[in-house]
Parts: C-alpha cells; structure tokens; sequence
C-alpha cells in the first residue's frame, strides 16, 4: 500500500537555487511514499530517466507548464495524501509528516501548505502572506503557495477539482484552485511548518524574463496580465471586482 505520492515538476537543475532535483531526492530517501517526476525537457529526463528514488515519470518532449504538470502527477499518484513539490525545494522527514497530520485532522481541509495567503479577491491583491515562521497555529487561506502543498486525494477527487490548464505556462492557477475549493464550502490552510527550504524562481523574476512553453517564447509580463485576465473572466460571475479589472478583462 502506498503511503504518499510526491509529484515534481522538473525542467532544469535550478540554476537560481543551491537546491536542485538531485538534492530534493536524497531528502526524499528513507521518506515512505512513491516519486513521480514530471520531466518537461530532454536534459532532465536523461538524466534522471533511471534514478533508483523515483517511481513513476511522465516526459513531455516539451514544457507543458504548471497546471498541466499538477495535474498529470495527480492522475498519476496512487496515495490518499498527494504532496506537489518544487524540485528547487529542500525538505525534511519531519516536515512531510507535520503536514500530513494537519491535512488529516484539519475540518474540510482539502490542501495544506506552508505559506499561503488572505486575498482581496475585489482587487487581486494580497492582504496578507502567511510565510514560514510568521504564524504559530493553521490558519485558513485564500490559496496555498505552490512550491509545496498536500492534497487530501479523497476530497479532491469526490469535489472534482482540477488544476485549470488554461493559466499555462503558469500564475493564477493557485488562487483559481483556491475559489473552486471554497466554493464547494471546503478548505485551504496554512500549517505552520517550518523544516524545510526554498528559493523563490519564476515567481520573483523580471517582466522580462522569457518563459519557453509548448515550442513558444513568451514574456513574463505578458503571462501575468494575459491570466489576470482570465481570471477575472471565469469567476467574475461569482466576485465582484473592481471596474479597473473588469474594463481590463474586456467584461465591461
């Protein structure tokens, strides 16, 4: 019986980090539960294609981006608890277990995280982030951060949840899953654990920085404003947003 299911959307070896797939898999040893590697370029697959610590893996032949990654780990993952991991994370024994309490215990709680936030959903704007070391007891959120969350597969699966590819290559798919979560009157958490490490990546970066996906070079910037966009367009129906964001999104 399988215990947990890790699912790692790989691409590179995390130039911006000290922490890469290989560091992320010898934390992972001694760790009960299956690896499933989402490989989205030649390099990482050839590499890895045959490391003793991963279970299962998908190769795309191209980026696929975040959405489409989650969601092809989660079909893939056999466990009740599914852990979705950025490979530039480190993470410790300790901390895996804590979630997995939290996500167990916690009423309706569907996914845990270790940051996460409370949003002006009007605005699109953050009120408030609940980062590590910051806060002593759950809190529930508006979203979880999705360098490292676990999933409760049962309530997951009952709810039909699913990752929106259409916010690839990536942002908003964390908020959008964040709405089709309390509006089935379930819930999101921020646990309070703190053994683990992460160097933000794409979430950090310039306007400018060009993201490769589906054979496409596109910016940054224009990524963000494009599912901006998007969002305010799928749930507009549902919150009332700002003018500002509505004129935007071409609804008024």
């Amino acid at each position: 019986m399988i215990k947990r299911s890790f699912v790692i959307p790989v691409i590179d070896l995390s130039p911006h980090s000290p922490y890469n797939i290989l560091t992320l898999l010898e934390d992972l040893k001694g760790v009960d539960g299956e690896v499933i590697c989402i490989f989205n370029s030649e390099e990482v697959y050839e590499l890895l294609k045959s490391h003793n610590r991963i279970d299962k893996y998908c190769h795309n032949n191209m980026n696929a981006g975040v959405s489409r990654s989650w969601n092809l780990g989660i079909n893939m993952a056999e466990a009740g608890v599914i852990f979705i991991m950025n490979a530039d994370l480190h993470i410790s024994k300790k901390c895996i277990e804590e979630m997995e309490q939290y996500l167990l215990s916690l009423d309706k709680a569907v996914i845990v995280g270790p940051q996460g936030s409370h949003l002006d959903l009007k605005r699109l704007a953050v009120t408030r982030y609940f980062q590590k070391g910051t806060f002593d007891k759950p809190v529930k959120t508006h979203d979880v951060s999705g360098f490292l969350f676990a999933i409760n597969g049962e309530l997951y699966h009952q709810y039909r949840f699913c990752f929106d590819i259409r916010y690839s290559p990536c942002f908003f798919e964390e908020w959008d899953m964040g709405m089709q979560v309390l509006l089935e009157r379930q819930s999101l958490y921020a646990v309070p654990v703190i053994e683990f490490d992460h160097h933000w990546g794409m979430s950090q970066e310039r306007d400018d920085r060009e993201i490769v996906y589906f054979g496409k070079t596109v910016k940054r910037g224009d990524v963000m404003i494009e599912n901006r966009k998007k969002f305010v367009l799928k749930w507009c129906h549902q919150i009332p947003f700002h003018d500002d964001l509505l004129k935007e999104a071409g609804v008024r």
